[in-house]
């Protein structure tokens, strides 16, 4: 039985990341990874902010293409156009991405191909990992980076995440588009419960990333609404000559789990669901809290006290740098939920207002989206009633 300090399930970004922090400690450790091969399903739109570049310290060969601003197309298709004058987001070849983070660790890190998590045993201070791979190891430490249906949240009754997104899309060549921008589109008959993009990933704007999520009770499955998606007679001006080059599926977990510790383990990322419940982006949440739950686990190496109390610091330093921003974003999740098409479109066009816009450009922020309530509600008092509104519904 090989035994490590710390046993990572996951070998995703965030999992790879904690890693290289601890192992960089001079704490011995392996990643447990359920695929033969790192990246090899693509489950993310790849779009995020300069800020998981600098978080990760990785190179920037794997950026495809930079994005202005946005087109939101409401369900009656009137448009509101955001962004423009500077970089708001970065798209990137999550594959690679993946890649390139785990080869940061692979000479220090013990990592395990094709053997997921199955079962752990508690052995005095220890505990004993048994994988998929018939693999038998024991550790001091587990980190849950497993993902939405985390095995490690399951066997050790951590609370669940409030909801479920499915997801579903591909990657398209043979396309025109505006490669600056990014187009949304929402409505109940698009996407219910969500949205649907089209993500440029080129510098020419003839390749994207298009897909859509949809609550886990929608009335049909979301392969029913990509294929709506893909006819719809807006989104033909920019797809109708499209080729699917890779189909993309994925779950979106939402609703950040209360408590992320316990007696020797903890959880990060998709499997704490630190994820944004405005976007479904993980990445920038799941790597910033990465960075506290690596720091935290090396300390109780050091001081040889795993305990929950402990390791409830970890948990207290993640909520603190984005925790409230996740609660507000699943306040504007609510809100936007409650919206019937005809209110989705009605707001649409009173954002399209040059002075809401100009504030939208200037403090808008997919990492930090409520940064903009309090410019806007200051410029548009009547935003705040409108809140109070539909909060009641």
């Amino acid at each position: 039985m090989k035994k490590y300090d710390v046993i990572v399930s996951g070998g995703g970004p965030v999992g790879a990341h904690v890693s290289k922090i601890i192992s960089k400690k001079n704490y011995s450790v392996a990643i447990l990874e359920k695929n033969n091969e790192i990246g090899k399903h693509l489950n993310c739109a790849g779009l995020v902010t300069e800020r998981v570049f600098k978080i990760t310290k990785l190179s920037l060969k794997t950026i495809q293409n930079k994005i202005y601003g946005a087109n939101i197309h409401s369900p009656y298709n009137n448009i509101l156009k955001i962004g423009g004058d500077h970089i708001h987001a970065i798209v990137i070849d999550r594959t690679n991405f993946d890649k390139e983070i785990i080869k940061q660790v692979e000479k220090k890190v013990d990592v395990y191909l094709g053997n997921r998590l199955n079962s752990v045993e508690k052995n005095k201070d220890r505990l004993r990992v048994k994988t998929s791979g018939k693999e038998e190891l024991e550790c001091k430490i587990l980190i849950g980076s497993d993902g939405p249906f985390s095995k490690t949240r399951e066997i050790f009754n951590f609370p669940t995440p409030k909801e479920f997104l499915k997801g579903i899309g591909a990657e398209v060549s043979n396309i025109s588009i505006d490669p600056n921008l990014v187009e949304i589109f929402v409505g109940k008959n698009i996407a219910p419960g969500f949205f649907a993009w089209i993500i440029p990933i080129n510098k020419n704007g003839t390749k994207a990333r298009i897909g859509l999520c949809v609550n886990s009770n929608s009335l049909y499955p979301p392969i029913f609404y990509f294929k709506k998606f893909l006819k719809n007679k807006h989104t033909q001006i920019y797809l109708k000559d499209a080729k699917i080059t890779r189909n993309i599926i994925g779950v979106i977990p939402l609703g950040f789990l209360k408590k992320t510790y316990k007696d020797n383990v903890v959880l990060v990322g998709d499997a704490a669901a630190q994820v944004k419940p405005t976007s479904g982006g993980g990445l920038y949440p799941g790597l910033l809290s990465a960075d506290y739950c690596a720091n935290i686990v090396a300390f109780s190496l050091e001081q040889n006290n795993f305990s929950s109390i402990f390791l409830k610091k970890y948990h207290k330093l993640w909520y603190k740098e984005i925790g409230k921003e996740l609660n507000r974003g699943m306040i504007f999740r609510t809100i936007f939920k409650n919206l019937s098409d005809k209110e989705l479109d009605k707001y649409i066009c009173r954002f399209k207002n040059p002075k809401i816009v100009d504030i939208i450009n200037k403090y808008g922020d997919i990492d930090y989206p409520s940064s903009i309530i309090g410019p806007l509600i200051k410029k548009n008092p009547s935003i705040l009633k409108l809140v109070k509104n539909i909060l009641k519904k």
